[in-house]
């Protein structure tokens, strides 16, 4: 069993439906001072909305695998599961029916809200994810922004469906839209920080993965343009991030956020650990120490999200 756990990325799925569990009672529900599921999206169709995501996730991560067991193997020798601890036709099976309940639980929430036709919401991730394996995966930062995307979706996709299920009730919507500009500019800032840190991690794997990236003809942009122009762009990144972290701590302190301003000192610490590791990586062990600060960034990021109840 903890084999096809960690096919699924059990711990990755976690972190999505915590961060969405978040940015529903933590962030949205407190600015538009609501208490939680007093309007808005039930319990039930929250589930929903989280069922359809961590599936439509699980499923990608599966047919990734599939699609990569080659590559892994060079990569990961012995580490690989698919072919090695679950066989690629069992992890087919896995595939189709994570995929599929993720699409319908989120086709039922959209006919539930009266919005049916936002069911393409799942079904374009799900196609997403399987032109991601097919195609874009070994094309130069294209499987990287597509991830990156999805990863940003996870945030924007709560709102974008609290949103409909407020405005079932006129009086209720009406009554919170001269807030609903602050939730915007919140969801777009957590949606920009988990974008942003995805594609950096997304660049430091290609560079961990690129010797069986290289021999199985996978074009990614450590492959095509070198490992140092690649540790370059990581870095790049990095030092882009930091200063937009700086730069949204300033904006948090003129819009009275004070505290949200003090805890970025800390994402401020972990970003100068970042940058100075990036610029001492050498081998395939810096870059995977590198990717899980990274992460470890991306955890402290959006645990911010707590301060907006208090």
């Amino acid at each position: 069993m903890k084999h096809y756990f960690n096919l699924f990325r059990w711990k990755n799925l976690g972190i999505i439906a915590i961060t969405m569990t978040l940015v529903l009672l933590f962030l949205i529900s407190p600015i538009l001072g609501m208490g939680w599921f007093e309007h808005g999206l039930s319990p039930f169709e929250f589930t929903l909305l989280v069922v359809a995501t961590v599936f439509i996730a699980a499923g990608g991560n599966v047919l990734n695998d599939i699609y990569d067991i080659n590559a892994d193997g060079v990569n990961k020798p012995g580490k690989n599961i698919v072919g090695r601890k679950i066989t690629v036709a069992n992890s087919w099976m896995l595939y189709w029916p994570f995929t599929v309940l993720g699409i319908l639980s989120g086709s039922l929430l959209s006919w539930l809200l009266g919005q049916l036709n936002y069911a393409m919401v799942f079904l374009f991730s799900a196609g997403l994810l399987w032109f991601y394996s097919q195609k874009y995966q070994c094309q130069p930062l294209v499987g990287n922004i597509v991830v990156s995307v999805l990863s940003a979706v996870s945030i924007g996709i709560v709102w974008l469906f609290q949103f409909f299920a407020l405005s079932r009730n006129a009086e209720v919507f009406t009554g919170l839209q001269t807030e609903f500009d602050t939730v915007n500019r919140m969801i777009l800032i957590y949606m920009g920080f988990a974008f942003g840190m995805s594609l950096i991690r997304e660049v430091l794997k290609d560079i961990q993965d690129f010797k069986g990236d290289d021999r199985f003809g996978c074009r990614t942009f450590a492959v095509v343009y070198g490992i140092q122009n690649a540790r370059k762009l990581a870095i790049a990144l990095l030092w882009f991030a930091a200063l937009a972290v700086v730069a949204l701590q300033y904006y948090f302190i003129q819009i009275g956020f004070h505290w949200h301003g003090l805890y970025f000192l800390v994402l401020d610490g972990l970003f100068v650990m970042a940058i100075v590791k990036s610029h001492k990586a050498n081998v395939p062990k810096d870059y995977s120490s590198l990717s899980n600060l990274i992460k470890l960034i991306m955890i402290f990021g959006v645990s911010s999200i707590i301060i907006f109840y208090f």
